[in-house]
């Protein structure tokens, strides 16, 4: 037998042993064209009701995915007929597709964060090699441990500046690209600082991963997990962390408090080490002039409030960075970003979040930038589309700190702390 007859078979027992059962495994992929916010909140009385369904995109307006569940399917359908929601099924057995995609995937010889997905310990050491490197202006620390006991890390950038732009990425395990777009940006600001001067005023403190335990476990066993791994109870896993910060935790939203919810807010404000990490960034830099949630997918700048439809004070200035950013992506490649309060564009109620708890505490600018997919309608787009997306993300990013550089406002008063919880 040759070399090549070789090859043909390890290739084949690859596949087929991708193909045994997994957790997807008969799971249909649903994708509902999403029209309005009475729309949204259908899909959000059935996910309540139905915690085992997967919504991707449930944040946004126009065509949503659900992963639905065997001993749901047939109840699905007849709740999207019910309603007139129109409806197509994408793929009839999900984890077959999937597993089959990935196995077919070949690796690639040379491997860099803007072509492959790294690993937690290809981020590490990445992030171990610029502090190194460039031990002047740059340090590294350990800001807290996951709750499996990995050390969360944030990254100071010209650590002697006074104004300080907050950016972390990965708090939600299956949102892979903002990892690569946070590792982009410390690239960038350290390769082509002449280039940039200007985002070299500031300090910048980058948490490129929040949520480690999550997303090895979306690399090597759910691609599609979400939360952390807190062990919940003896069936569920799990919390948000993004819905475990300690401002407006338990305001309405009651879904969140499912225990088996994709979105459980946890047993109490800031009961998640990773939430804890984060809030010691954030709250000793709470002067900072721009804070940036890096998220995926959907196109959009969002700014407070996410718990409710209040405007906040400053609505004029977030919204003229935020506009100044998508501006800039569509001069650049034509991909469209909206920008807005989650009320205005999102017709969805999120509580817990870091960019609620960072206005409350006086950090004026805070957006959760949800990176754009490219039509991909997914979390992990191809490899091929990495480079485009992180370079695009950078384009925004780069812009808003620009356009941050020319505000000139007076401060507001720092915001009423409504319903924050303790820490």
């Amino acid at each position: 037998m040759n070399h090549r007859s070789i090859k043909v078979i390890l290739l084949l027992i690859s596949v087929f042993s991708g193909m045994a059962p997994n957790k997807y495994d008969g799971y249909k992929l649903f994708e509902v064209n999403i029209k309005s916010g009475h729309e949204v909140e259908l899909l959000v009385h059935l996910q309540s009701n139905r915690p085992g369904i997967d919504i991707w995109g449930l944040d946004r307006l126009g065509p949503k995915r659900l992963l639905v569940p065997p001993p749901a399917q047939n109840m699905t359908e007849t709740y999207f007929k019910h309603y007139r929601l129109n409806y197509t099924v994408k793929a009839e057995d999900f984890g077959k597709n999937y597993a089959m995609s990935q196995h077919l995937q070949q690796p690639m010889e040379d491997q860099t964060f803007q072509n492959s997905f790294p690993t937690y310990d290809e981020i590490n050491d990445y992030l171990m090699q610029m502090a190194t490197e460039n031990f002047e202006w740059i340090r590294i620390r350990i800001i807290g441990w996951s709750v499996e006991g990995r050390p969360i890390r944030a990254i100071t950038l010209n650590h002697k500046k006074t104004d300080t732009i907050i950016v972390d990425a990965g708090i939600h395990a299956r949102e892979w690209i903002t990892v690569s777009t946070a590792l982009y940006l410390i690239k960038k600001l350290i390769e082509d600082s002449d280039q940039y001067r200007y985002l070299h005023d500031y300090k910048w403190v980058i948490v490129p991963l929040v949520n480690p335990d999550g997303y090895i476990y979306s690399m090597t066993t759910d691609r599609y997990w979400r939360k952390n791994r807190r062990v919940v109870n003896n069936k569920c896993f799990g919390v948000d962390i993004n819905r475990n910060f300690g401002f407006s935790w338990e305001s309405g939203a009651d879904l969140y408090s499912k225990e088996c919810h994709p979105g459980f807010r946890g047993t109490a404000p800031f009961s998640e080490p990773e939430a804890r990490a984060l809030r010691s960034v954030l709250d000793s830099n709470d002067e900072a002039k721009l804070y940036i949630s890096l998220h995926s997918y959907g196109g959009y700048f969002i700014f407070p409030w996410s718990h409710d439809s209040t405007t906040v004070q400053n609505v004029a200035n977030l919204r003229q960075v935020g506009v100044g950013a998508a501006r800039a992506i569509w001069h650049y490649s034509r991909n469209e970003y909206k920008v807005g309060s989650s009320a205005e564009i999102l017709r969805y109620q999120a509580t817990g979040t870091s960019i609620d708890y960072a206005y409350s505490i006086g950090i004026e600018l805070p957006f959760a930038m949800e990176i754009a997919e490219y039509g991909y309608s997914d979390f992990q787009p191809p490899s091929s589309a990495i480079d485009q997306i992180v370079k695009e993300s950078f384009v925004g990013i780069k812009e808003m700190v620009y356009a941050v550089k020319n505000l000139n406002t007076k401060k507001p008063s720092k915001p009423t702390l409504r319903s924050r919880g303790r820490g």
